[in-house]
């Protein structure tokens, strides 16, 4: 059963962890995607998510590995076209800390939480937030979700996540070298 837990009221942040259906679209995919891939196990395996399989859609998904326990961190195997626009900077091959070294160390840390959380949970988390604005560079309201994936159906060792949001609303923001 989905719980919803709201991450800021005010700002209307919105976190709901193992969603039964998601409103969006391209997140809808992924979830059916997801779900159709795990079948009858509670997790689908890392193999199971093929590029070619969802094409049209892959510019919004980051592909992320888990790193072992002891190091406490996540490395981007992959990011996205549009999660890079969205972050003015491409992290694959980065930790989450490397990646966001200039970023505001609550927004790190929150990150990390997140991936940490669904590899918890162990089923998908979606999180909605409102634009913002960082640094004076704008940031528009967007959607994502996060799905685990595991080898062994025991420890989960990859995330695919998916971030939307509207592209069209980037037009004309400068770049700047503070953020990922």
């Amino acid at each position: 059963m989905p719980r919803v837990v709201y991450v800021d009221q005010e700002r209307n942040t919105r976190l709901t962890e193992d969603p039964d259906a998601v409103a969006q679209p391209v997140l809808g995919f992924f979830l059916d995607y997801w779900n159709a891939k795990r079948g009858a196990s509670e997790l689908p395996p890392p193999a199971s998510f093929v590029p070619r399989e969802v094409r049209s859609n892959l510019q919004w998904v980051t592909l992320v590995d888990v790193l072992p326990p002891d190091e406490g961190e996540f490395r981007y195997r992959l990011v996205g076209t549009r999660s890079a626009d969205y972050f003015l900077g491409d992290g694959t091959g980065k930790t989450v800390r490397e990646a966001f070294a200039h970023a505001d160390a609550g927004f790190v840390e929150g990150a990390i939480w997140l991936l940490r959380r669904t590899c918890e949970l162990r089923r998908p988390i979606q999180l909605a937030a409102p634009s913002s604005s960082w640094n004076k560079i704008y940031f528009p309201s967007f959607e994502s979700l996060y799905l685990p994936y595991s080898t062994d159906g025991r420890a989960i060792d990859r995330l695919v996540t998916i971030f939307v949001f509207d592209r069209f609303s980037l037009r004309g923001r400068a770049a700047s070298d503070t953020a990922a």
